[in-house]
């Protein structure tokens, strides 16, 4: 069992770690949407790319720092928050990753690399879940201890 300090370190990294990963895949998608989109769309959906897609790419970077900057400076974020976080990451799993994967009907749109998105977001959607759990195991902690001292 792990001590109270530890739990609360081990959510401080894990929070630190997920918003390390959208601030740098945000930055380089805002910086150079270009490289990011010949790596994630195949041949015939690159020659489709327009100033409009470079746009879009760009404002999808740019959501991804603000949620990275928010995530890295929540001091307060608690178990509830980790839940909704993780919860959050399953329309990503679902509707993005199987959508244009080879099973999706969108299949063929973006290359191989999509399963690199897909272990991103179970990777967010477990560490938020790990941190919700650390975090519940601490507030029963607490509360325990606070029925013991009545």
């Amino acid at each position: 069992m792990s001590t109270s300090a530890q739990r609360l370190e081990t959510v401080r990294r894990i929070q630190t770690a997920m918003a390390a990963g959208y601030m740098t895949l945000g930055a380089w998608t805002l910086i150079h949407p270009a490289s990011v989109l010949a790596l994630g769309l195949t041949p015939p959906y690159l020659a489709m790319c327009n100033a409009t897609t470079t746009l879009f790419a760009r404002c999808f970077g740019a959501q991804a720092m603000t949620c990275g900057l928010v995530l890295g400076t929540a001091e307060n974020l608690g178990e509830r928050g980790f839940r909704a976080f993780a919860l959050a990451m399953v329309p990503y799993l679902v509707a993005f990753n199987f959508w244009f994967s080879a099973w999706g009907p969108r299949k063929g749109m973006v290359t191989s690399l999509i399963w690199l998105d897909f272990v991103g977001n179970v990777g967010f959607l477990g560490g938020s879940w790990y941190c919700a759990k650390l975090l519940g195991e601490e507030r029963r902690e607490r509360e325990a201890s606070e029925k013991k001292g009545k």
